[in-house]
């Protein structure tokens, strides 16, 4: 029989893999929905609205930026860091230039970006379940001889 201690922190596990998959989800949408809203911006000839909303995608993909385990996957992060200054980059261009090349492309990189994530995501998340579902083998010694039950 396992501890109270240990399903409530096994179940927090899953929550905050849930939780962090779920934090990074919504950047990448709220990224992706403010460079849409600076194309908008850029439609209608309204500077504001365009600098405003490539500010705000600025802002998430440094905040992606700093949030990068560099320790755990230092190839991944080198990757993703990359990937993340060349849409500074991009955006910084775009708002300069007016260039909706530049944003169309960024959109399309986080849009991406966003479907891999989403999809690491639920296998991180299925395999949690999984690990925490699977009948585990518990040893009993009954005297001298020992027998193996399965406990769900």
């Amino acid at each position: 029989m396992q501890s109270m201690g240990y399903t409530v922190y096994k179940n927090s596990e899953t929550q905050l893999t849930d939780n962090k998959g779920k934090i990074l989800s919504l950047l990448f949408e709220g990224a992706i929905r403010f460079t849409r809203f600076a194309m908008m911006g850029m439609d209608k000839d309204d500077p504001r609205v365009k600098g405003e909303n490539i500010s705000k995608v600025l802002a998430i993909l440094t905040e992606l930026d700093c949030a990068l385990d560099r320790d755990q996957e230092k190839e991944l992060a080198e990757n993703l860091n990359g990937l993340y200054q060349y849409m500074m980059h991009r955006l910084t261009q775009a708002n300069f230039h007016n260039e909706k090349k530049a944003l169309a492309e960024v959109d399309q990189m986080l849009t991406e970006l966003k479907v891999a994530f989403d999809r690491a995501i639920n296998a991180v998340s299925a395999e949690l379940e999984l690990k925490q579902s699977k009948p585990k083998i518990i040893e009993k010694k009954k005297g001298p001889a020992d027998s193996v039950s399965f406990a769900v």
